[in-house]
């Protein structure tokens, strides 16, 4: 998910919208937060109802993206992800880790100096037999903690922290902000999204959505033929640093065979990204897919 990708998505939507319900079939590993905001808002604004059905992967922006609409439809195999703000990586070229690194980071240190400093106190004391006061353990325990743990606390910049910090709360101010017109996800859980999980591939599957959000189904059985007709399109994010989504409709008799000699696809049979609209057999009402 990234900028100028949501532009030709928008555009996409504003050129083909014939109803005011959509469904989001969304599939990604995360990407950019803003991106992933614009969508959303823009989803909201043009449609009065919006079901995004989570098929597959969906993770991060991904996530962000699903609190915008007013209920979540999963299949067996659909899973979201914590609101994790991806960074770049420091010192290379390509890359991005997850914004939950420096957080784990922070509390496994933390915990491990707590540990060492608590048993370093005890080992002083049963040690001396008794000799050596509370007060001058705790303060040699102090340096030894000091000794060890310094020169790894000494390597972290502020600034760098400083700045995943806020990368961080981007994804708290956006779930904020998307999630005012139909406040799917409970509002006590916003900061659980964001801070109570340990990694970015967390799974959140539709039983654990349904502790954090107010709508949550499984897709109905329209829903899943739809699922179906895309194939791994809907399950797995594709590889390559170019998104790839579809605008579907329901297939006509009289457009079918027109539609089959427009459409152009790929070795796999999938419309690249474009305007171009992909027919499929079902009742399903007009779904925008996107991965």
């Amino acid at each position: 998910m990234s900028r100028g990708a949501d532009l030709s998505f928008i555009e996409t939507i504003d050129e083909n919208k014939k109803s005011d319900k959509c469904s989001l079939i969304l599939v990604t590993m995360g990407g950019d937060p803003d991106a992933a905001y614009k969508i959303g808002r823009y989803l909201q604004s043009k449609y009065d109802s919006l079901t995004v059905i989570v098929s597959g992967i969906c993770k991060s922006a991904g996530t962000l993206l699903a609190i915008s609409a007013n209920e979540l439809a999963f299949t067996p195999y659909g899973e979201l992800g914590p609101l994790d703000v991806q960074t770049v990586k420091q010192d290379k070229l390509v890359g991005l880790e997850s914004g939950l690194n420096i957080s784990e980071a922070f509390s496994a240190i933390e915990e491990r100096a707590k540990d060492t400093y608590h048993s370093l106190i005890g080992e002083i004391l049963a040690a001396s037999g008794g000799v050596i006061s509370i007060h001058t353990a705790t303060h040699a325990a102090s340096e030894m903690v000091s000794a060890l743990y310094g020169p790894i606390f000494g390597r972290i910049d502020p600034e760098d922290v400083g700045s995943r910090s806020r990368a961080m709360r981007i994804g708290e101010d956006y779930t904020k902000r998307l999630n005012q017109k139909w406040t799917n996800l409970q509002e006590a859980r916003i900061g659980n999204l964001s801070r109570s999980y340990p990694s970015h591939s967390f799974v959140i599957d539709a039983l654990e959505a349904k502790a954090l959000f107010q709508r949550v189904r499984m897709v109905t059985e329209a829903e899943m033929d739809l699922v179906r007709s895309q194939e791994q399109l809907a399950r797995l994010p594709i590889s390559g640093p170019e998104p790839e989504f579809l605008y579907l409709e329901p297939e006509s008799d009289d457009k079918s065979k027109e539609a089959s000699k427009d459409v152009k696809s790929d070795d796999e049979g999938r419309t690249r990204i474009g305007r171009k609209r992909r027919e499929y057999s079902s009742n399903a009402r007009d779904t925008a897919a996107a991965s």
